[in-house]
């Protein structure tokens, strides 16, 4: 029997479980494409050996623990750089555990405590973070600059003694942790550009005249932004973001720094009647030079030709790779009736400002939508989140409110099955229909059909949360921010309460002030905040979160809000019971 002393690291994909239910096929056909362009290739760059791959995880040997420790780095650096510019796609996150010890060499396997103490530790690191051994981290302490943090002495199964860890996580160097929000405006530190085209398309000029019209040339630029998000090729940023610079003179290369994108598209709407005037123009941001410019002419029931014209233009003009589907999904229309559309563009408009007034004058405006066309897909979804909405906050106080609005919300995915925010919506709304398994494979359909929706993303990471697996939403969440340089308060709160759920308090807390600063009149920011301050043991603070809760919502109970709340791990559920009482709402 050969023995020999061996650095061996273990890896494997966090949540593999709940990413074959969600989608087997693309989850397999990701972890072949990072075995064969990852892990196989760091392997035998630091000169080590894969031992063997089982299923979803991989055992490797190295000859030092600087060798080994330097491949599971890249490896997680180059995850990480390829889930940040995923489109679509639930991303896969490894776990990894290093070891110094002595092993059984069995042909080309390898046995013994060595390998089942890396094993261990894997288990024990962070999904995208390294888990390393006392006598791993001796050797490399000096030798490697990765930050590893000690984390104690650990007590792991069939090991008898206790071992002591370090370990590093990539939000140690990564947007978890180096995200701040910097304003009130929430603009996260500079992105980064990445590597396929990206845009941002700024909110067209109305030079009608008439600020009546506004709604028109808003609508206008969301529809692009709509259309243009349907392509994993390219890099869109979000509608909120954009929106930040409506009205204003700015330096197009400055946005395109702020946004960290390629190309900024830009341009005016004149409507006069029926006619209507478009000009556009496509701007390189790194020199200022144009790409792309043109005029269109028409009337309003030209206005959904003209609009896939910009768009067929700009995806020649950037040389954008389509996908299967794609070319189809582009050219598709909501609607072909131009009444419809104007309803839908006014209850769009309304549908975006907060409270009750609002939700029930834009479900007014969507209802007239479907008056002058019935099958109107994409109005019938957004109404049905808006009734979903006034079910949820107790605007409505129908008996059968939540049930309307997920039946709505069934026919509109029904009718068109290609609107990602039909799907988007049922995914939210199934966590308290038929549970996470149809919801998460919701949120999956939606962002195969728009991989740039950041809201898609958003909702995604928060089901995610609620289905007990907050670590599988960082990379989700992240992709939504990196979509909304400009956060809106309501990502904020999302980070706030994703953090919350991993037990990061201080970073938590930043996240839900900055959404509080942004948006005091949302509720969800004191339900968070107060167990946040409850797990810290900052009480007062926790009823101060109270009572501003409280002046929102004067019903409010402990019972009524943890009934709405669809935790799937009680220990997540309690951390806001807890936060509720200790913010002294009634029982």
């Amino acid at each position: 029997m050969k023995r020999r002393l061996a650095a061996i690291l273990a890896a494997d994909v966090a949540g593999y479980s709940s990413l074959v239910r969600t989608n087997e096929e693309r989850t397999l056909q990701k972890l072949r494409e990072l075995r064969e362009n990852v892990v196989e290739p760091s392997v035998a760059k630091h000169e080590g050996r894969v031992v063997k791959w089982m299923g979803d995880g991989v055992l490797t040997e190295f000859a030092s623990a600087v060798d080994a420790v330097s491949c599971a780095y890249d490896i997680q650096s180059s995850i990480h750089s390829r889930n940040r510019e995923a489109l679509g796609d639930q991303e896969i996150t490894f776990r990894v555990g290093i070891n110094i010890g002595d092993v059984v060499v069995e042909g080309d396997d390898i046995h013994g405590d060595g390998v089942n103490v890396a094993s261990r530790l894997e288990t024990l690191s962070d999904p995208g973070g390294i888990c390393i051994s006392a006598s791993v981290h001796e050797q490399i302490k000096h030798r490697l600059d990765v930050p590893f943090q000690d984390a104690g002495a650990q007590q792991v199964k069939n090991i008898v003694e206790p071992i002591r860890i370090w370990k590093w996580t990539n939000s140690a160097n990564d947007d978890a942790n180096t995200k701040k929000p910097t304003s009130d405006s929430g603009l996260i530190s500079t992105p980064s550009l990445p590597e396929i085209p990206s845009i941002a398309v700024l909110p067209f000029d109305n030079m009608s005249g008439d600020a009546e019209q506004e709604y028109f040339a808003d609508g206008m630029t969301e529809d692009l932004i709509t259309d243009l998000s349907k392509l994993s090729g390219l890099l869109v940023i979000g509608r909120n973001s954009s929106f930040v610079y409506k009205g204003k003179a700015v330096d197009l290369r400055l946005v395109g720094k702020e946004l960290g994108v390629h190309y900024v598209l830009e341009g005016s709407i004149r409507r006069v009647g029926n006619r209507i005037r478009m000009n556009a123009q496509l701007i390189e941001t790194g020199n200022g030079s144009h790409v792309w410019a043109n005029r269109r002419d028409g009337t309003l029931e030209d206005v959904f030709d003209l609009q896939d014209e910009i768009t067929r233009e700009i995806v020649d003009a950037l040389s954008v790779q389509l996908r299967e589907g794609e070319e189809t999904r582009l050219g598709s229309q909501y609607t072909g009736n131009t009444e419809a559309r104007d309803w839908f563009l006014k209850g769009r408009q309304r549908y975006r400002e907060p409270g009750p007034q609002a939700n029930a004058e834009a479900q007014v405006l969507f209802t007239k939508a479907l008056e002058a066309d019935p099958n109107f897909a994409y109005a019938m979804a957004v109404r049905s989140y808006l009734k979903f909405h006034a079910w949820f906050f107790k605007w409505n106080s129908h008996q059968n409110a939540f049930e309307e609005a997920l039946a709505e919300a069934e026919l509109a995915a029904k009718i068109d099955p290609n609107l990602a925010a039909a799907h988007a919506f049922l995914g939210w709304m199934h966590m308290w229909g038929e549970g996470f398994e149809r919801a998460l494979s919701e949120h999956s359909t939606a962002l195969s059909l728009d991989p740039n929706s950041s809201d898609g993303h958003l909702w995604q990471a928060s089901s995610l949360i609620y289905a007990g697996t907050p670590e599988l939403a960082i990379a989700p969440m992240d992709r939504a921010m990196r979509l909304e340089p400009h956060t809106p308060p309501i990502y904020l709160l999302n980070y706030g309460h994703l953090m919350l759920q991993l037990d990061r308090y201080e970073e938590a807390i930043e996240y839900l002030q900055a959404a509080i600063r942004n948006a005091p009149q949302f509720p969800m920011n004191y339900i968070f905040l107060s167990a946040v301050k409850t797990a810290q043991g900052k009480l007062q603070e926790a009823e101060e979160a109270g009572s501003r809760l409280l002046e929102l919502i004067p019903v409010a109970t402990v019972s009524t809000l943890n009934s709405q709340l669809p935790y799937a791990k009680e220990e997540h559920r309690l951390k806001i019971v807890a936060g509720l009482k200790a913010a002294g709402l009634p029982d």
